[in-house]
């Protein structure tokens, strides 16, 4: 008999442990481990996105606060004793199991809050007296090991509120289009009563039964003195909520982006308000350009001074079906076109090869079989390097980036954060510099923002990592050394803000308050790619247009299409200043004011500048030259041919043959060097002659087999074997010719005039006509 008492004693002892390890790994574990949606907040708390969970339904993550007005709402309709009872009511229970006695079925299950948020962490288990007990004393061991604040926000946050819509949070955003502590008493007693049966929203139905469940508590807060009679009366006549309204997307490619990351709340640095309005230029812009079917754009903007992405529009929103628009064009590679220039003008300055305004090769140029031409097809001769830059010309960039070397500006970039240009000085060539190499929006505008940092810091470094999200963890940044001075840095914004501004900006110098900005446009190779970058010390913005699918499109450039979308964000932004000038990284020099070169003795008219120290190192005037003239000043003598105390000596600005060909063209008050005294004459025959046409001045094209003019064959020589020579044709270059000179080339009828320019300055021009057989 003792013998069977010490076994029950036993298996009591046992079923006991056994319920108590049960009962504290319940309590202990979470409560809810269900997929929450990927959430994303900016800097003020403001929902800017979400996207749903993995399982279909609108569950944010949970809240922090329950709303007042909500609780106060919820508390009355389903457990006004909630911060008294230990987790279960045991008069509601008593009241509960009577009525059910009586009227034979469930007509009441007695819930507090407590047990609800117990079943649901449950997954709605069969309705039961077994599961009730469960029920209870799991909701007494919460209650014991959890703040009644705790199972209060677990109950908001994962309550059904219809359709596939939990949490109020989820339910605030899906049913009123804000935040559950901006509701108003009605819409929160609205909202309070839907989790007692989430099947009452229903848009067109049961709207009868809605309402008078929220009408008889928001009654209820009247008799206990909650709200006052007229809160009531407004609250009573306040719509019901219908069918769910979409989520706010301000920045879906950053929440797509985002999301990949995993799934709950993430507060990003972007300001609602400004990203607002950034899409709205974005949108409006995109509206027009449509006509031209182009679909795409993307702008970003810096805060420079905390390294945050304060804006982030990854693609239009545009109408177009299929046309790109969830591309986040802000990631992906495209061709630079233009915008790296300014690194290389900088580059040049910082190793002081040329000065600001030197005066930079641009003639017709091929070198290994490149021909790189301007974009509108014109040379100019010889170019200030500050002027080639605004203008963005190609053959002066081209030859500057071929005397500073390919390789070591590749090592610039990559030492300034472009990591996407990572292949090769031979895959890229020269074309490197006219958007031969891909980069992204986000490393482009990131660079240009380290420019920025380098400028308005103590020392060398910028960061490179930008920051979209609020970390608490500083490793998320990364720190590089800038390898250009302040001082070319500077100089070369100051170029920047000489860029040439679209129409609807031409007069700004006109207006004081408009903002001075260094700016740069690119566009690439077909008209795929149209860029502009803007810097001030305070913000960085990145814009890009174009067609995500690479085509390009008649009059998409960076000036006419990228640069309004630009100033336009400049526009939303404040109080925007400029950089101070580094004078303890300048030098003071005398320039030569035609050249731009530092003054040698023959330099006349001369000038003093502030120009990076780097530039002592640079070159001085090559143009200006001594020369000996008559007695009256008309021609060029020596003394093989002239009295040598009769010669009159002077200085002149003198420019290389072909340089001065084209030269001449653009600047009329250009004085080329006096001819040759009649006994000082060298051998004034020309050294070139054409072929063909030889004689006459009528050409005869026949029409191809479609009716079309054919190509005619024009040729010359030249007395010299491989001198270069230049073809025009009414004044548009053609091209360049070496030992056999023939140009090849479509022309309509009428007359014409064919000029040729050889490398020593030598020109022959003809006259002819077209007749069509």
């Amino acid at each position: 008999m003792r013998f069977h008492k010490r076994k029950s004693v036993r298996f009591t002892a046992l079923i006991i442990i056994f319920y108590w390890v049960w009962f504290f790994s319940m309590i202990d574990s979470p409560l809810f481990e269900q997929p929450i949606s990927t959430v994303m907040e900016d800097r003020n708390g403001d929902l800017l996105g979400a996207k749903i969970a993995k399982d279909g339904q609108w569950r944010f993550p949970e809240i922090s606060v329950v709303p007042d007005k909500f609780e106060c709402a919820l508390l009355h309709f389903e457990d006004q004793y909630f911060y008294s009872h230990p987790g279960f009511n045991p008069i509601s229970l008593l009241r509960a199991s009577i009525q059910n006695f009586y009227s034979d079925k469930v007509v009441s299950g007695a819930s507090t809050i407590t047990m609800q948020t117990i079943r649901l962490s449950r997954k709605d288990q069969a309705r039961s007296y077994s599961e009730k007990i469960i029920e209870i004393f799991l909701s007494f061991g919460i209650t014991i090991t959890k703040s009644k604040n705790e199972v209060l926000k677990q109950y908001c946050s994962h309550a059904p509120f219809g359709g596939n819509v939990v949490g109020i949070e989820a339910a605030s955003w899906r049913y009123y289009g804000r935040a559950p502590n901006n509701l108003s008493w009605s819409e929160s007693c609205a909202l309070a009563v839907l989790p007692n049966a989430p099947s009452l929203i229903r848009p067109g139905k049961n709207v009868d039964a809605f309402r008078a469940k929220r009408d008889k508590l928001l009654h209820k807060l009247l008799m206990n003195n909650i709200i006052d009679s007229l809160t009531y009366e407004l609250s009573i006549l306040e719509p019901l909520p219908g069918r769910p309204q979409r989520l706010p997307s301000y920045s879906p490619h950053l929440l797509d982006y985002i999301s990949k990351l995993g799934e709950g709340r993430f507060v990003v640095t972007l300001d609602k308000d400004l990203q607002r309005s950034t899409n709205t230029i974005i949108n409006n812009h995109i509206n027009y350009l449509e006509f031209n079917y182009i679909h795409n754009a993307a702008a970003i903007i810096i805060d420079n001074r905390t390294n945050e992405v304060i804006s982030y529009v990854g693609n239009a929103d545009s109408k177009a079906k299929n046309e790109g628009r969830h591309v986040d064009v802000i990631r992906a590679p495209r061709s630079t076109g233009s915008t790296l220039k300014p690194l290389l003008f900088a580059s040049i300055l910082d190793e002081g090869l040329y000065l600001p305004e030197s005066l930079i090769e641009d003639v017709p140029t091929k070198i290994s079989g490149y021909a790189p031409q301007n974009f509108d097809n014109t040379f100019d001769g010889v170019v200030p390097m500050s002027n080639a830059l605004t203008r963005s010309l190609n053959v002066p960039s081209v030859l500057m980036l071929q005397e500073f070397g390919l390789e070591k500006f590749l090592n610039k970039l990559k030492a300034l954060g472009l990591k996407s240009i990572n292949k090769s000085s031979d895959h890229y060539g020269l074309t490197l510099i006219l958007g031969g190499a891909e980069s992204s929006l986000w490393e482009l505008t990131s660079t240009y923002k380290c420019l920025a940092q380098k400028l308005t810091s103590d020392d060398d470094g910028a960061s490179l990592s930008l920051q979209p999200f609020i970390f608490t963890n500083s490793d998320a940044d990364e720190t590089i050394t800038i390898p250009l001075s302040q001082a070319s840095i500077w100089q070369t914004f100051d170029v920047l803000t000489e860029v040439k501004r679209p129409l609807s900006e031409g007069m700004w110098k006109e207006f004081s308050s408009t903002q001075k900005i260094a700016w740069k446009t690119g566009t690439s190779f077909g008209h795929r790619d149209a860029w502009a970058i803007g810097v001030t010390p305070e913000y960085t913005v990145g814009v890009w247009v174009g067609n995500a699918d690479g085509e390009g499109r008649p009059g998409l450039t960076g000036t006419s299409i990228a640069a309004p979308i630009m100033f336009d964000i400049y526009k939303t932004l404040k109080n925007i200043t400029w950089f101070n000038e580094p004078i303890h990284e300048t030098q003071i020099i005398q320039v030569c004011k035609q050249s731009g070169d530092r003054a040698n003795t023959h330099c006349e008219d001369t000038e003093t500048v502030f120009v990076p120290k780097a530039s002592l190192k640079a070159k001085s005037c090559q143009y200006h030259k001594l020369i000996h003239l008559d007695a009256g000043e008309q021609y060029q003598v020596n003394s093989s041919c002239y009295p040598v105390h009769e010669m009159i000596e002077k200085t002149w600005f003198v420019l290389p043959p072909i340089m001065e060909w084209y030269y001449k063209k653009r600047n009329p008050n250009y004085q080329t060097l006096p001819d040759w005294f009649v006994e000082c004459q060298k051998d004034n025959q020309n050294p070139m002659q054409f072929i063909y046409p030889r004689f006459g001045n009528k050409v005869y094209i026949p029409k191809d087999l479609s009716g079309e003019l054919s190509k005619v064959i024009f040729r010359a020589t030249h007395r010299f074997t491989n001198t270069e020579i230049y073809w025009h044709l009414d004044d548009k270059y053609l091209g360049t010719t070496r030992a056999y000179h023939a140009m090849e080339f479509f022309t309509k009828g009428g007359y014409h005039t064919m000029t040729l320019v050889d490398s020593d300055g030598n020109e022959l021009v003809q006259r002819f006509e077209v007749l069509s057989k």
